[in-house]
C-alpha cells in the first residue's frame, strides 16, 4: 500500500470508530456480563447442525438462516448481508432479538435501514477483513460499545464478539463447520474466503485466552475447527 492509501485507510477506520461509538453504546452496552454463569450456544448453519442435540437451559445465539432450524429457538439472531434476502424476509416473523450489521463492503449488500426498522432489529457496524495479510492489525474487539465489530468474512465473528462481551461460563460452537460443504438445509457450496475465516477462528482463540480465559469453548462435531478448541462429537467421525 502507498503512503496515501495507508493514511486514507487510517482516516476511514477513525471515522468508523466515531460512528460505532455513537451507535454501539445504545445497541450493546446493556448486554455487558449478561451471560455470566450461563451456557451459550452459537448456532451457525453448517451441515453438522443437523446432528446437534439441544442443550437445556442455554442461551442460543444464531446467525443467518439458523432461525430456520426447528429443534431450537434462538434468543438472539445476527444477520449482516443483504444478499441473504431469500431468507431475510422470513426472519420478519421470527420472534427474537435481532441485530442487523452494516458492512463496510459493497453498498448493495448492506441491509437497508428500512428493512431493519420493519424487523425491529438493532444495528451495528463491522470492519471487514478482506485479506489477513493486509489487515493484520484488525483483531477482535474487546469493548464492542466503542468500535466496529471485526468481520473475518463471516457473521459468526460478530456474534462471538457479542457473546464474549456478555461473558458466559461455556460457549458451544454448533454448525461452525468452517468449510465449503453447504448448509444444514441445502447442499449449495459456501462462497467463503476460508483462509480468512480460519484466520478469524485462530484470532478468536487468542482473543478469548487473553480477555475471557474462564470461558470454556466447546466445538460440537467440528470439521474445519478440529483441534482448535475442546472437541465433542455426537456423530461418528
Amino acid at each position: 500500500m502507498s503512503d496515501l492509501e495507508v493514511v486514507m485507510r487510517e482516516l476511514y477506520l477513525i471515522k468508523r470508530d466515531i460512528d460505532a461509538y455513537s451507535l454501539h453504546s445504545k445497541t450493546f452496552s446493556k448486554y455487558k456480563n449478561m451471560f455470566n454463569g450461563q451456557n451459550v450456544v452459537l448456532v451457525a448453519t453448517g451441515p453438522t447442525l443437523k446432528y446437534f442435540v439441544p442443550i437445556q437451559d442455554a442461551v442460543y445465539v444464531g446467525v443467518n438462516s439458523a432461525f430456520l432450524y426447528d429443534k431450537i429457538h434462538l434468543d438472539f439472531l445476527f444477520i449482516q448481508d443483504y444478499g441473504t434476502k431469500s431468507y431475510l424476509e422470513k426472519a420478519l416473523e421470527y420472534k427474537t432479538k435481532k441485530f442487523y450489521g452494516i458492512l463496510n463492503k459493497k453498498p448493495e449488500i448492506i441491509i437497508p435501514e428500512s428493512v431493519a426498522i420493519r424487523h425491529s432489529a438493532e444495528r451495528y457496524y463491522t470492519n471487514y477483513v478482506k485479506d489477513p495479510k493486509i489487515n493484520q492489525d484488525l483483531d477482535l474487539v474487546y469493548d464492542i460499545t466503542t468500535h466496529p465489530l471485526t468481520d473475518y468474512n463471516s457473521v459468526v465473528f460478530s456474534a462471538i464478539q457479542f457473546i464474549a462481551y456478555a461473558n458466559p461460563k461455556q460457549l458451544y460452537l454448533v454448525g461452525c463447520d468452517c468449510n465449503a460443504a453447504g448448509q444444514f438445509n441445502t447442499k449449495t457450496p459456501n462462497h467463503l474466503n476460508l483462509n480468512c475465516v480460519k484466520n478469524g477462528w485462530q484470532k478468536t482463540k487468542e482473543f478469548m485466552s487473553i480477555y475471557y480465559p474462564e470461558t470454556k469453548i466447546v466445538s460440537i462435531n467440528p470439521v474445519g475447527l478440529t483441534g482448535l478448541f475442546n472437541d465433542v462429537y455426537t456423530i461418528q467421525r
